[in-house]
């Protein structure tokens, strides 16, 4: 068989690769996005507006708008890539930086002692 008849297949990109403690990070960031605008319950509403504001501390200005559009408006990547005139790379690189951030703040949170509220903030951990 010869390269002729079987030609190479162009390589999907599979897009960033993010770890599920980042993924998971994510998915709580635009939880609580969500419920800060439109919760009808005043207390849940006032709990995620706390807990939003702690996690957008510990980002930057740029993390907070390109999480914002990613985690809190359900944007891809490439839309926003597209929205902001952004390279890429960039945002990619600002998604995948927010995530990681956004990571740790939720460990430290959850590891807090004084912590109220619903309960902490746990990320799942290695399983042993």
């Amino acid at each position: 068989m010869t390269d002729d008849l079987f030609p190479a297949l162009p390589i999907e990109d599979l897009g960033p690769d993010i770890g599920f403690a980042e993924a998971q990070a994510a998915a709580l960031y635009g939880r609580d996005y969500r419920k800060a605008l439109a919760s009808d319950d005043g207390f849940q509403r006032l709990d995620a507006v706390e807990r939003l504001a702690a996690a957008r501390a510990a980002l930057s200005v740029q993390e907070v708008a390109v999480m914002d559009m990613a985690a809190g408006r359900g944007h891809a990547l490439a839309e926003i890539v597209r929205l902001t005139g952004r390279e890429t790379a960039f945002v990619e690189a600002l998604v995948l930086e927010a995530c990681a951030k956004l990571a740790a703040h939720y460990e430290a949170a959850g590891e807090a002692d004084d912590e109220v509220g619903p309960g902490p903030l746990r990320l799942p951990g290695p399983f042993l």
